[in-house]
């Protein structure tokens, strides 16, 4: 039999089991098979969970916050030398500075081991897993460094992980503290903002090789955009920056006063639409062992002394309504203006805001949605791939829920139990947020209608079609007469019109009389539009006593269906100009019959049997044109470009 050097070869070469054995030979012969391999487990670490710089960052913040800070900078080292690869504004270091209680030497040694918590059994902190500042570190750099001073300490203690270190097997520690200086770049940075580091602690990212951005402006950016959001309700008790800049509360909902924008409702801001305050508790069936979630309706069902009382709280849901154009999408382009900035950052937003002890944890953009889910109680949710950018929904909850909640160790994601939902379904929230979908379908089906109709108006100039009819009038060599049975309206018309361009122009009525013959001249047909909710889709009307006119309905199916969506296309000039031309045969084959009888049964046969028909074919074909559910239509989720004038597609 061969012996295989399985040292030698790749695993891919080797089955299963000497897979095994290959790395079982590698383990020393005092291995004593501790519960963490450390060299392994902290490259698994390093591979996981954070989504971001900011998520990883939250951790070293939310420490901070929990240790007494009330004020917490974040500034960036960069390289004294630029390396082949590097940028004059490259990262090289980021530090979290805080002016909080500090630690004693000891406890910061400890703190960079996980489960190093010292508040697991106090239910009102952010944190308690004890995970996060190095779980949080290693998974930016492989070097983290912790600066601490306690208040009256006469020195800095310096203690640090680093991953390179680590030794394949065996017993692992932290290295024993040692009394140091800052790094020169945190040492400067608090110089120049005249900060003294009395007390509290700085955490140093060194040579981070994992963030999300290389330069400064973008990783300053980064952070501020999710500080904000993340931290908008406890900035309020501590001020935060990044490099110098302080981070500014950001309410996704845009329902709080003072946030950056904010609008009040009368100006054209959010709408708190519907709000709940639940008070519930979370009890174990001593019947059947499972740990329900039920809502507490009087102060005297809740038994604090009950042993089966696993945990007792509130929770506070409240739904935003946005008025259209209030977050609008720049479709790709820099945001430029406040509508812009809502809009990226309901982006990140869509769906509903989990927020624990005052700091968000998550947006679920996910609801229970399948016949099973609907048949086991837990609501009949709205899908969210369209309208939701337009309204929003947050939960807050305060730490003693954690279980309901499903809070992981890295306070980034939560898994609400079953019950959770069933609760939120009782209390009709699916329901609304179902009414929030329907109300931004409508309203923003019709705030679009608006604006097409007001960008359908008279073109300054002859259009392509309007030109194309006056050619073809030359190629046939007849052009449009006035019959004689609408010669006196058309005279009357005319001598109107004269009157009133006189008047606003203060000319003569023969100079107002020659500028309107001179213009019907030049253009002898012309689109023009009327506003008439139950007249005929288009008129054809004389102008100036000889210009054919094809007057548009925008009031009419025919222009909402038809008309005005060929305005918001790219591409769809052609098609409305050949539109136009069909519309100018239509008016000038009506204006040019001659029998008063003939011509009254076209004018009926227009309003009372053609404009009616087609008013209810255009209303069904939308019916049955529109997708089983109009949540799907991605389409809706960003604004339609501005349409052109007529003129600018002339």
């Amino acid at each position: 039999m061969t012996t295989i050097d399985t040292d030698a070869t790749s695993d891919r070469l080797l089955t299963e089991v000497e897979r095994q054995q290959k790395y079982l030979d590698r383990l020393p012969d005092d291995f004593a098979f501790p519960l963490f391999n450390a060299a392994q487990a902290l490259e698994s670490q390093r591979r996981s969970g954070y989504r971001n710089t900011a998520a990883a960052g939250r951790e070293i913040v939310d420490n901070a916050m929990e240790a007494g800070a009330n004020r917490i900078d974040v500034c960036f080292g960069k390289p004294k030398q630029l390396k082949a690869h590097q940028r004059a504004e490259s990262i090289n270091a980021i530090a979290f500075i805080d002016n909080g209680s500090g630690m004693i030497p000891k406890m910061a040694q400890y703190a960079l081991s996980w489960g190093a918590s010292t508040h697991f059994d106090d239910p009102n902190f952010i944190g308690k897993f004890g995970f996060g500042l190095p779980n949080a570190s290693i998974n930016q750099t492989r070097l983290v460094e912790v600066y601490t001073k306690i208040e009256g300490a006469k020195t800095i203690t310096k203690a640090w992980l680093d991953v390179r270190e680590v030794k394949k097997h065996g017993l692992q520690s932290i290295p024993e503290p040692i009394e140091a200086e800052l790094p020169e770049f945190v040492q400067t940075y608090l110089d120049k903002k005249g900060l003294a580091f009395d007390h509290g602690t700085i955490v140093v990212w060194v040579d981070p090789d994992r963030i999300s951005y290389r330069t400064a402006a973008l990783m300053r950016e980064h952070l501020i955009d999710d500080f904000g959001v993340t931290y908008r309700y406890l900035l309020e008790k501590v001020d935060l920056f990044v490099e110098g800049t302080k981070v500014e509360p950001v309410d996704p909902l845009f329902l709080t006063e003072g946030a950056r924008y904010f609008l009040p409702q009368d100006k054209g801001g959010a709408e708190m639409s519907a709000d709940w305050n639940i008070a519930v508790k979370y009890v174990r069936n001593p019947q059947t062992g499972q740990v329900e979630l039920t809502k507490v309706g009087d102060a005297e069902e809740l038994n604090r002394d009950d042993p089966n009382l696993e945990a007792a709280g509130a929770i506070y849901i409240r739904v935003s309504r946005f008025p259209y154009g209030f977050a609008k999408d720049n479709a790709g382009g820099k945001a430029e203006t406040d509508a812009h900035r809502r809009f990226e950052i309901r982006k990140t937003r869509r769906g509903m805001s989990f927020v624990r002890a005052g700091r968000e944890i998550e947006t679920v953009d996910v609801f229970p949605k399948s016949m099973k889910d609907q048949a086991k109680g837990l609501g009949n949710w709205p899908l969210l791939q369209s309208y939701a950018y337009h309204w929003g929904v947050e939960v807050r909850f305060d730490p003693t829920l954690d279980e309901v909640f499903g809070i992981t160790n890295d306070k980034q994601t939560v898994r609400p139990t079953e019950d959770f939902w069933r609760l939120l379904a009782s209390e009709k929230v699916d329901a609304q947020l179902g009414r929030e979908q329907a109300f931004q379908r409508t309203n923003r089906k019709e705030e679009k209608e608006k604006q097409r109709q007001a960008e359908a108006r008279k073109a300054e100039r002859k259009t392509k079609a309007e030109e194309a009819a006056a050619r073809a009038d030359s190629v046939g060599g007849q052009k449009p007469k006035v019959a004689d049975h609408a010669k006196s309206k058309a005279r009357s018309d005319f001598d109107s019109e004269a009157k009133r361009v006189a008047k606003v122009d203060q000319i003569s009525i023969d100079s107002a009389r020659a500028a309107l013959e001179a213009e019907a001249k030049r253009r002898p047909y012309v689109i023009d539009f009327f506003d008439e909710p139950r007249g005929p889709f288009y008129k054809p009307e004389w102008n100036f006593g000889s210009q054919v006119a094809a007057r548009i309905n925008r009031e009419h199916p025919f222009f909402q269906v038809l008309y005005a969506p060929l305005l918001a296309l790219a591409n769809g000039d052609e098609a409305k100009q050949a539109l136009d031309l069909l519309l100018i045969s239509l008016a000038r084959a009506e204006l040019g019959v001659n029998d008063e009888q003939a011509a009254l049964w076209y004018q009926a046969q227009r309003e009372r049997q053609w404009s009616p028909f087609l008013a209810d074919a255009y209303k069904l074909l939308q019916q049955t044109m529109a997708a089983p559910d109009e949540e799907t239509a991605e389409s809706d989720d960003v604004e339609i470009p501005a349409a052109p004038s007529l003129e600018t597609v002339a």
